[in-house]
């Protein structure tokens, strides 16, 4: 895959900026080591909705590919649970709301941002955790509200658990 590759599916040529060229020169060159395949890649490239939010993601991937012995990647995760789909037994008592993974993408960039304000940090398969929960809790009972509302709003209310201070 090359940068023209990923820039192409960004399909607005005013998106083509310094800052996605650079992000995607960046994530072809740490994502190697990620064993992220092509589609994905794409997929998460072209779900993003800014050159921060692609980059944070980025950084998080890379962050769980020097973890060993990982048995689902979080990614894999965000994939099921885009379409409300159940993995590894979650949404048993509750159904997973379907979101796209641009909003996944975006929440995820809420959460860490949340993180870096309180001085906190955490494992990107905490975060999709975290949100996967929220979006359980809430269910079908609030259809209006985007997937980043909720998620501020469990923040906001309840903080985050598996989170760890900065050092």
């Amino acid at each position: 895959m090359t940068i023209d590759d990923l820039l192409k599916l960004k399909n607005d040529t005013s998106s083509l900026t310094d800052e996605w060229v650079d992000s995607a020169n960046n994530a072809l060159e740490v994502l190697n080591d990620a064993k992220l395949n092509d589609d994905d890649l794409k997929n998460i490239f072209q779900s993003s909705s800014s050159p921060k939010v692609f980059k944070n993601f980025v950084r998080l991937l890379y962050s769980e590919s020097k973890k060993p012995n990982i048995p689902v990647k979080s990614f894999d995760k965000i994939k099921q649970y885009s379409k409300g789909l159940s993995y590894d037994g979650r949404a048993k008592n509750y159904t997973i709301k379907e979101y796209s993974i641009s909003s996944w993408l975006d929440s995820i960039d809420a959460v860490s941002d949340w993180l870096d304000e309180n001085e906190l940090e955490a494992d990107l398969s905490s975060i999709v955790d975290y949100i996967a929960c929220s979006t359980e809790t809430v269910n079908l009972a609030s259809d209006n509200l985007e997937l980043v509302e909720i998620v501020s709003d469990f923040l906001k209310d309840f903080g985050f658990e598996r989170s760890l201070k900065i050092k």
